[in-house]
């Protein structure tokens, strides 16, 4: 769930990148006999709007001779047919008049910049055509000018290219006499930082896209086309302070919540689905891509439809989809990825065997013997000097403690220990199966089905004595292969304990001061770490099973009374729910009172010593 959190918070974030840095729209070569307008606002605003923008206005061909012509007769005020600074600084101011009360983007414009301030260097840079030109010149005209302003009203009418027309144009008129009668090339960038939102497109001749973002959006819109006193262009759109079809932050939230479920029900399916092999197996469950893929496409489809409201502009300029869509498409990818999911698990876990067997094979490399060196022919060690040898008939040789191990040679399969070797007859599948004779009841095992001989009841206690704790860590394994909750406690390093014993499914806890390890115990705070500890596990398990090793370290370390202590409260703990505690001990290494303490403690007792 992390991982997908992050996923959609920086997706969040690409956006807000994206929109506070979306391109200006860029100026393309002026050629012909036209008005051009590049120009960028950003509105912001939770009722009234308020506007910033600024706008470049080029005149080309025959309208910037005119332009130019009308400017001299207005502004070249020493006759001298010559423009300089001063005298642009003049027409320029006069166009910012003449701006005020014009209406862009529904924006009414309040004040625009205000030329008299600034330099000569100002002047020349944010003009083209003016500054050093005479009235003959055949250049281009062209002036750059910003504006601060402020649109009222609930819902407006915009009108995209005309009102650049009816702003610019009509200022220029206003302040030189000089008309603009042809063709109108409009580019122009909003940014829109509101709740409400432009919708319902009616967009003939210009073209027009959007991204939409969580706390507004971003509109790229151009036009090309005949302007005059006598043709209006026909294009635009309307804004709608709120608006439950086009609203950028509900869509977003709705958005954000259906991506969230959409990518986290493959996960939840696996988990289902793990869960269906025995618990010994599950690791073996490999989640299905095509579930996942499925989740990713359908979260990405959503977030494209939502980012691109024009997407579909290709089928019509006016074509929209509005957030309101979404609604419905967002619950319906929901409930399409749930059922696709469902499915393919469901599907899947068909071939799931009731009794899954997966068998792992690897490459066994075998060390070859040195000169005058004896392997043993099972754990591959050199059998050194000294130890004794045992040798099956077959001239396989091997430790006697391996040999006793197995039971019966790995080459020729002939019984090793016939006369220490019994036989018993399983109580689940009925098959008869060999075991040395030396394990303990509990921790027999058929050969064939697995089924342990003996069962460990819940809420009884066991005492293990023997030099070897061997038999009681199989005892508290055979409780984790029947799927109870397990736990140990030992004074040896679990690495080493979970390797010999191979005991995968049970929490190892190392009693030791060390600080090395995240497993580590105090083992002089009985009443401390180590009784919360079991308490907590004991209390949030049911028919759990907690094997404690290594009673005679402890007791050098706290004393008999503080361990003899601990045991009782574990047991009383076992007790109240329903639990087990496993306890071996070495008879041989503490006092004979001491033992008859502890062997009172235990409902059974496994003596081995």
């Amino acid at each position: 769930m992390r991982r997908k959190t992050v996923l959609l918070s920086v997706f969040v974030l690409a956006v807000m990148v994206i929109s506070l840095n979306a391109p200006s729209v860029s100026s393309q070569p002026v050629t012909g006999d036209a008005m051009h307008v590049d120009s960028k606002m950003v509105i912001s605003g939770l009722g009234d709007l308020s506007g910033t923008g600024s706008a470049e206005i080029t005149y080309t061909g025959n309208a910037a001779s005119v332009l130019r012509l009308a400017i001299f007769h207005g502004f070249d005020r020493n006759g001298d047919q010559w423009m300089d600074v001063n005298e642009t600084r003049d027409f320029m101011n006069g166009v910012s008049h003449y701006l005020v009360g014009k209406s862009y983007w529904g924006i009414t414009v309040k004040s625009a910049t205000n030329f008299t301030t600034k330099s000569k260097e100002y002047i020349t840079s944010h003009t083209s055509g003016l500054v050093q030109s005479q009235w003959s010149s055949t250049n281009l005209v062209m002036f750059k000018i910003g504006f601060e302003g402020k649109g009222l009203g609930a819902t407006k009418m915009v009108e995209t290219a005309q009102g650049a027309y009816n702003a610019f144009g009509a200022a220029v008129f206003d302040c030189t006499g000089f008309r603009f009668n042809g063709t109108l090339v409009l580019k122009h960038r909003v940014t829109s930082l509101v709740i409400g939102s432009f919708t319902n497109p009616e967009i003939a001749d210009g073209n027009i896209t959007e991204l939409r973002a969580p706390f507004g959006d971003v509109i790229w819109y151009s036009f090309e086309g005949a302007v005059s006193s006598a043709v209006t262009a026909d294009d635009q759109i309307a804004y709608s302070s709120f608006s439950i079809m086009e609203n950028q932050q509900i869509s977003f939230a709705v958005l954000f919540i259906g991506c969230l479920m959409i990518l986290r029900m493959p996960g939840k399916n696996f988990d289902k689905f793990a869960k269906l092999h025995p618990r010994k197996f599950r690791k073996y469950a490999k989640p299905l891509m095509s579930v996942r893929i499925s989740a990713y496409i359908l979260a990405a489809v959503l977030v494209v439809l939502y980012l691109f409201p024009f997407l579909f502009s290709f089928v019509s300029k006016s074509a929209m989809f509005y957030a309101a869509y979404l609604y419905l498409l967002v619950p319906v990818a929901i409930i399409g990825e749930y059922f696709f999911s469902k499915g393919m698990y469901n599907k899947a876990a068909i071939s799931i065997p009731d009794e899954s067997i997966i068998e792992v094979k690897q490459a066994l490399i075998q060390p070859e013997e040195g000169e005058g060196e004896i392997l043993c022919k099972v754990c591959y060690k050199p059998i050194e000097a000294g130890l004794e040898i045992f040798q099956c008939n077959c001239g396989f040789t091997m430790h006697v403690e391996c040999a006793e191990k197995v039971q019966t040679c790995p080459s020729c399969g002939e019984m090793l220990f016939p006369q220490r070797t019994r036989s018993i007859q399983c109580r689940s599948c009925g098959e008869t199966f060999l075991y040395s004779g030396r394990e303990d009841p509990y921790s027999i095992q058929c050969a064939k089905c697995g089924a342990f001989q003996e069962e460990i009841k819940a809420g009884k206690n066991y005492l293990v004595v023997d030099e070897d704790p061997r038999n009681a860590f199989m005892m508290i394994r055979a409780m984790s292969l029947s799927e109870r909750p397990t736990m140990c406690l030992t004074v040896q390093f679990p690495g080493k304990i979970r390797s010999e014993y191979d005991l995968a499914n049970v929490q190892v806890k190392w009693l030791s001061d060390s600080s090395t390890d995240i497993d580590n115990v105090n083992p002089k705070n009985l009443d401390g770490d180590s009784m919360e500890l079991v308490s907590t596990f004991l209390m949030t398990t049911k028919e759990a099973g907690v094997l404690l090793d290594g009673i005679e370290s402890l007791i050098e370390m706290n004393g008999f009374d503080k361990v003899i202590a601990f045991v009782k409260r574990l047991n009383d703990l076992a007790a109240i729910h329903r639990s087990t505690i496993i306890l071996s001990v070495n008879k041989k290494a503490v006092a004979q009172d001491q033992f008859k303490s502890i062997s009172d403690e235990f409902d059974e007792i496994h003596d081995y010593q």
